[in-house]
């Protein structure tokens, strides 16, 4: 099984998509995960980070909420993160694994990439939230394919909540109808947000092991672009579902992806 995310965040050539120009035809099938499903601990540990993080960025949020209706309604969504952390955390427990443990070695990375999306002001973090969780429960939802059954359900139905879905939505398409500008304003943001996102996600996959070549054959640079892109050919189908299942978020609040 490969190191699902050791080489989280380096920028740079391994990461940038390639020019059009220099890809075969896309690719339009399905990407069958299952090969690259990380190992149970690894898989439950970074989802048990995610979602504790979800929940400090969400109450951290409360205190800025416009009203006390918004307030009331965001400690909730936080409540609902914290439940599924919770979930996520009794099955680490019950494969006999610290929590903290599971958790520690992608705690640096989280972090960053949250810093890196971090908004402006309390609409902007709200749709960070929205945004962001939506694509990692449908990314992690796909990649559980490869955990036995049970497990695999249990994640689903931890992911399920839509709590902070109804109230993105609810929050964000009031105040952009009494400030047109700040429409035009999450619209970069979200777009911002949706390239961010899956640079992550395209960083938690080892280019060698999409390719079919073995880690340890020396490559020339030539012979390592071309690994790039047929890594990045392989995973265009799921690239192309996630941007999909964003742009419905976007039009859900009426902007454009």
């Amino acid at each position: 099984m490969f190191d699902w995310l050791k080489s989280f965040r380096k920028r740079g050539g391994t990461l940038a998509l390639p020019p059009r120009e220099e890809r075969a035809a896309r690719n339009t099938g399905v990407v069958n995960l299952k090969p690259y499903t990380p190992d149970p601990i690894k898989f439950l540990g970074q989802l048990a980070y995610l979602q504790l993080s979800n929940f400090e960025i969400l109450t951290n949020e409360i205190k800025y909420s416009p009203s006390m209706t918004d307030k009331a309604e965001l400690s909730e969504c936080a409540a609902r993160a914290f439940d599924e952390y919770r979930a996520i955390a009794k099955k680490l427990e019950h494969e006999g694994v610290q929590v903290t443990e599971a958790m520690e070695p992608f705690k640096e990375r989280i972090n960053n990439f949250h810093s890196l999306t971090k908004g402006i002001d309390w609409y902007e973090n709200i749709l960070k939230v929205y945004l962001v969780t939506g694509l990692l429960d449908d990314f992690y939802v796909r990649l559980a394919v490869g955990l036995n059954p049970i497990l695999r359900a249990d994640i689903e139905k931890a992911l399920a909540d839509k709590t902070i879905d109804r109230f993105a939505k609810r929050v964000l398409l009031a105040a952009m109808a009494d400030n047109p500008q700040l429409a035009s304003r999450l619209a970069l943001w979200g777009r911002r947000i949706m390239g961010e996102a899956l640079l992550e996600l395209r960083a938690a996959f080892d280019n060698r092991k999409l390719a079919g070549v073995t880690k340890t054959r020396a490559l020339s640079a030539e012979e390592e672009r071309r690994v790039n892109l047929d890594s990045y050919s392989k995973l265009e189908p799921l690239i192309t579902e996630l941007i999909g299942a964003h742009s419905l978020r976007m039009d859900a609040i009426g902007l454009p992806a």
